[in-house]
């Protein structure tokens, strides 16, 4: 019968691939859980927009605004965006709020992001 014994010593290509593996294991591991935050909360945020809360807030803005988009003065395909979010969904007041047509809101989305 025989038996594996580990050498004394490693070859320098060995202990770079198993860094490397290591590294790669790390760096997936992350991206992994980062993506499980971010799902977690946009359902949270899908979530939130289908309360009474938000509901109630949606109509407060849209009826403030005239129910028009505030850059454009559209009266179709309305949403209301958030200008910034509180730190718990639902206790913002309509100030953070704005009445954009969709393509606005497109429009000031993507000018948002990094």
């Amino acid at each position: 019968m025989s038996s594996f014994t580990l050498p004394t010593t490693l070859h320098p290509a060995w202990l770079l691939g198993g860094l490397f593996l290591v590294a790669l294991s790390i760096r997936g591991l992350v991206a992994l859980i980062r993506r499980h935050r971010i799902s977690a909360r946009r359902r949270a945020y899908r979530d939130y927009l289908r309360t009474d809360v938000w509901k109630r807030l949606r109509r407060e803005a849209l009826d403030r605004d005239g129910r028009r988009c505030r850059l454009c003065n559209a009266a179709g395909n309305l949403q209301v965006h958030h200008r910034y979010y509180p730190e718990v969904l639902g206790t913002e007041t309509t100030d953070a709020l704005t009445t954009l047509c969709r393509r606005c809101h497109e429009e000031v989305a993507h000018r948002a992001e990094p």
